[in-house]
């Protein structure tokens, strides 16, 4: 359905909003359970303040001759809460797991002021008033309260170092990319280019003997050339274009240009078949899967191209009898630089995908290899109508 969005396009336009609802999301579920934890761990200390409160008044109130030995068993086994005992006036009458600043007032009240924040306090009826008890976090909480910081900071850091290896990766690439781009152009110019200088050559000894067909060929296929690496860094415009024309061009020029021992053979759909394309690059394709299926059959054989559709997809096979491409290498072919042996599957391949998935909004793949006997290139193309205008 045309009015669909394509999702592609809605991917790349809100990638960006994407990983940051990704990341809030991360980072509400860290404090979350943050928050559910130390809440848990609050509650549970608070018990266990309340359990030391009555074993200090049970000791306290006790008579001399009693049996207090559970109450100072509970009030010794706290050695991690600090606690602060006032009397009714808010005077401080005894201190518990504070031995650094015991002997200061001034610090015992300022840690005072701290745990009235931190707690609410703790009444304890005694024989001589009332006391209260007012107590810290313990030392678990506190080293604790770092754990949401400290767990936000490692998720950051693996963002980071994943995002520093995706970009360095991706810049690689890009430079490789580029380094084979111009290789590639020089490769391909200097064909029409030694032409050229040949015919310049003879025009110097016998104009009247060159012939213009032939310098209006290299020079129409410079100017292609020019108009496929122009259109390589920029978005290309697409329109409506029949496969089995576009297949043909580009297996007419090649034939010229194989080995002799090597035939390409096509065979069209049945029907007429349009996709949006942009012939001068979709030819590329077409002559780069050719060459590299050349290069995979040294000993010559046939390449087979054949067009067929299937619903709503237009699918173009090209299938040689080469040295095959082995399962953990058929993930890699396509990557920019990437190549099994001096020349084939390397820079053409990266290009070919690069037109037909980011350009075309389409898909190749491998879809047959078997080592030794060939492989199968599948590109998958949205049907278009040719009544559509540029």
């Amino acid at each position: 359905m045309s009015w669909l969005p394509n999702p592609d396009k809605i991917w790349y336009k809100y990638r960006r909003l994407f990983l940051l609802a990704v990341l809030l999301a991360t980072v509400g579920v860290i404090l979350w359970n943050s928050y559910i934890l130390f809440r848990h761990i609050k509650e549970q200390e608070r018990v266990k303040m309340e359990l030391w409160a009555d074993a200090v008044q049970k000791i306290i109130s006790s008579p001399l001759n009693a049996d207090v030995s559970l109450p100072l068993k509970i009030v010794s086994k706290n050695t991690d809460i600090p606690v602060i005992m006032t009397d009714s006036t808010g005077k401080i009458i005894e201190t518990y797991n504070l031995d650094r600043i015991k002997e200061d007032s001034l610090r015992l009240y300022k840690q005072l002021a701290r745990f009235k924040k931190q707690n609410d306090p703790l009444e304890v009826d005694l024989p001589s008033g009332k006391q209260w008890i007012y107590y810290g976090n313990s030392r678990i909480f506190n080293v604790l309260t770092w754990y949401p910081l400290t767990l936000i900071l490692i998720f950051g850091l693996f963002l980071l170092v994943g995002y520093l290896y995706y970009y360095t990766s991706r810049v690689s690439e890009q430079n490789l990319l580029w380094a084979g781009m111009a290789k590639e152009a020089a490769h391909q110019i200097g064909t029409p280019l030694t032409s050229l200088i040949g015919w310049t050559e003879l025009m110097k000894t016998d104009p009247a003997s060159v012939p213009v067909e032939e310098l209006q060929k290299d020079i129409y296929r410079l100017e292609i050339i020019s108009r496929r690496f122009s259109k390589i860094g920029s978005r290309p415009k697409l329109y409506p274009a029949e496969i089995n024309e576009e297949i043909q061009k580009a297996v007419q020029y090649l034939k010229s240009r194989i080995p002799g021992n090597v035939r390409v053979m096509f065979t069209p759909s049945q029907r007429p078949l349009y996709a949006s394309l942009n012939p001068e690059l979709f030819q590329w394709v077409i002559e780069n899967l050719v060459k590299n299926a050349v290069d995979a059959m040294p000993q010559g054989g046939s390449i087979r191209i054949n067009v067929t559709e299937n619903g709503k997809d237009i699918l173009i096979d090209v299938a040689d009898e080469g040295t095959g491409i082995s399962k953990k290498n058929r993930n890699k072919i396509f990557r920019a630089g990437f190549s099994t042996k001096t020349r084939g599957w390397g820079l053409g391949l990266s290009v070919v995908k690069r037109i037909i998935k980011d350009m075309h909004k389409g898909h190749i793949f491998v879809k047959e290899s078997i080592p030794g006997k060939g492989t199968v290139f599948r590109i998958k193309l949205k049907k278009t109508h040719h009544e559509d205008h540029r």
